[in-house]
């Protein structure tokens, strides 16, 4: 399991009550004790978000339909987590998570950035891209949509689509990591020259997949 998750390139990254609990070493009842007990201080550094995770609620076995409870998962930013961990007495386990949870904040938003940084560039990248398409194109409504899937699928191994599908996003190119943005504008790169040395896609496509 991640220690620390993300939901958008401009999102914060953050961790949950599970994951303080689980390599902690400390029961989930206590972290959100704690959570509820300094939640003004806590709100200093952002509001406190959460989730709502629905509970079977066993105790009537006689019935058929067992009811649902729900339990808030608490979600902590950088500053949040770091202020709730010194509640915890340092046993070595809460130790080790500490130093963990730092490394993965910091991992975190190192990659993020790149990401951020290839965003950028593959921006700059797609309308140059989107261009070449268009010039060559003029008259064509599926080009762009086929150039766009023959650079993820030579790049990747995937289509735009299967991304979404895999990685729960509306928007594929938000869930790629710094390396993959980096493959995917190489070959927008690659299949423009091609387009512009005027082969047809089916050319362009045996090209790109030759050395593969």
């Amino acid at each position: 399991m991640e220690l620390v998750y993300y939901k958008g390139l401009q999102d914060e990254p953050y961790t949950t009550a599970e994951i303080i609990s689980e390599y902690s070493g400390v029961d989930l009842d206590s972290i959100n004790r704690l959570t509820r007990t300094h939640k003004d201080r806590l709100q200093k550094f952002g509001s406190l978000r959460y989730e709502l995770k629905k509970l079977e609620d066993k105790t009537d076995f006689k019935s058929v339909l067992s009811k649902q409870r729900s339990s808030k998962i608490w979600k902590y930013n950088e500053q949040q987590a770091t202020v709730l961990i010194t509640y915890l007495r340092n046993t070595d386990k809460v130790l080790d998570f500490k130093d963990a949870l730092v490394s993965a904040f910091y991992n975190m938003k190192h990659e993020l950035d790149e990401r951020k940084i290839h965003r950028q560039v593959n921006k700059v990248v797609n309308v140059g891209f989107g261009d070449v398409i268009k010039a060559h194109f003029p008259d064509s409504k599926h080009a762009y949509s086929n150039y766009h899937r023959l650079a993820y699928k030579y790049a990747l191994g995937v289509t735009p689509k299967q991304i979404k599908e895999q990685r729960h996003t509306d928007d594929p190119q938000s869930a790629l990591t710094s390396d993959e943005s980096a493959r995917l504008e190489r070959a927008k790169q690659q299949i423009s020259l091609f387009i512009q040395d005027g082969y047809d896609y089916e050319d362009i496509k045996a090209k790109m997949f030759a050395d593969i």
